[in-house]
């Protein structure tokens, strides 16, 4: 990824791309504080200076194409810059075969309209999360291309036991949707369209609590 005119002149430019910047941008949405960062650490930030004040920056974000997204409310919100167009990279399936949806998948969301959800669930928020599995399976492209990326069933539809949905990293990706849409999805994070206001939040998998997660279609 490449700045444009004179802002490749500058000395900490490249420095700036090489630590983390538009090169790592194109691979994903990057937090702003690590931006500021990696500026700072390159010379073209002063210490208590935002990068959306710097003229750099802002023309580069400009030109580049950058939007700023928030992930998260109120103290525990937090931004990215995010490419507006991602490049889609080209997953190649195993030879000889398409890209399949596991059975596995089939089976477990097609069981949970029969269940009952955790005390810590509330009833209409769990038959929400049935809807969207439904809707995902049946989409057409989203879940072939999650199993290709290695989107499993726990970080897909997963939750831990206790309270999931009061902790960020408590629930999978299909309990993120709610109601919403799945925009973006990428080997290691996704972009969701909130039903609630059209906002776009971005769920970084990395982040999931996949030690204490189960399939909602398993155990008690």
């Amino acid at each position: 990824m490449r700045g444009c005119g004179a802002d490749l002149l500058h000395p900490g430019w490249t420095r700036w791309t090489d630590r983390i910047g538009a090169n790592g941008i194109a691979n994903g949405p990057v937090l702003v504080s690590e931006l500021e960062a990696a500026a700072r650490a390159a010379g073209l930030l002063g210490s208590d200076q935002p990068i959306t004040d710097a003229k750099l920056f802002k023309r580069a974000k400009k030109s580049l194409g950058i939007r700023s997204v928030r992930n998260g409310f109120g103290s525990a919100g937090e931004w990215f810059w995010q490419l507006e167009k991602q490049p889609s990279p080209v997953v190649e399936p195993p030879a000889g075969s398409a890209p399949r949806i596991p059975s596995s998948w089939v089976e477990g969301v097609g069981h949970l309209s029969q269940r009952r959800p955790s005390p810590d669930i509330p009833a209409h928020r769990w038959r929400q999360f049935v809807a969207d599995c439904t809707k995902f399976l049946a989409s057409g492209g989203w879940p072939e291309r999650a199993a290709a990326l290695g989107w499993d069933a726990v970080v897909l539809f997963g939750w831990c036991r206790h309270r999931p949905l009061d902790r960020p990293g408590g629930a999978g990706l299909l309990w993120a949707i709610n109601g919403g849409r799945l925009v973006e999805l990428r080997r290691d994070w996704a972009v969701v369209e909130l039903a609630e206001n059209g906002s776009q939040r971005i769920i970084d998998r990395r982040r999931f609590d996949v030690g204490n997660f189960r399939p909602p279609w398993i155990g008690a």
